[in-house]
């Protein structure tokens, strides 16, 4: 009786062990569950509080609206420009033409540039080099070009009497008051040899002697002279409006 009584003691005692061990553990294992719930919620929280600020790093350090600059390859051009986009102005270039251009010729250049940063001023430029005197310029202006008038030379038959100081003198005078000046060389519209020996000269000489100088000698396009109307054929001015446009910008 008494052997019987200690095993079914010894049972009990058994019993509330197990009893007492599965509660725990389950109780343990609820816990841990939560704790582990928790922190997948506090890292998925952290992770969209750190994507939110880096959409927001991202959305500060974009760089602003940059459709309409430009970039120029004349350092003192540039210097210009930035200081009238600065205060929201417009560079402001006179281009000075003989009548055998287009009416045009500045508003189609201005297209070209494809921003509204900058305004051209087409001006007329009526003389050939040996009757040329002071220019007529606005005096906003910040850059001029001046046609280089081999054309002009040629057409009022001066070419042999072509005076290059009167057209330098007129660089220096405009460049002495602050703009920035640059000839335009012309193409050899005529296809004439003698205009031809011209334009290699000028183009030497105004190089080598450090003008800001355009050189169209080598343009040309078919029937490039209209000589009913006197004027450059249009899709000649077009070649001449790209290469000033690869000579000013980058």
């Amino acid at each position: 009786m008494k052997k019987a009584l200690v095993i079914i003691l010894f049972l009990l005692f058994a019993a509330g062990i197990y009893f007492n061990f599965m509660h725990t553990g389950s109780i343990s294992t609820d816990e841990s569950t939560e704790d582990t719930a928790g922190n997948t919620e506090d890292d998925e929280n952290g992770q969209q509080e750190s994507d939110s600020t880096s959409q927001e790093d991202s959305s500060e350090e974009e760089p602003a609206d940059s459709t309409n600059g430009l970039v120029f390859n004349e350092t003192a051009i540039q210097e210009k420009y930035d200081e009238r986009v600065s205060s929201n102005e417009q560079l402001i270039i006179d281009v000075l033409l003989p009548a055998h251009y287009s009416g045009d010729f500045a508003e189609r250049l201005n297209q070209q540039f494809g921003s509204n940063t900058v305004q051209l001023n087409q001006i007329d430029l009526p003389a050939n080099t040996t009757a040329m005197n002071e220019l007529t310029v606005n005096e906003n202006s910040d850059v001029v070009i001046i046609d280089a008038l081999q054309i002009a030379d040629y057409n009022d038959e001066v070419l042999p009497e072509r005076n290059l100081r009167n057209l330098t003198d007129a660089y220096m005078d405009l460049y002495n008051t602050g703009k920035t000046v640059i000839i335009l060389g012309n193409p050899n519209a005529h296809e004439h040899e003698n205009l031809q020996a011209e334009l290699e000269n000028d183009a030497e000489y105004f190089l080598e002697n450090d003008y800001f100088y355009i050189d169209n000698q080598d343009e040309i396009t078919e029937n490039p002279y209209d000589y009913d109307n006197e004027q450059i054929n249009p899709a000649l001015e077009d070649e001449m409006i790209s290469n000033i446009t690869n000579y000013l910008l980058q």
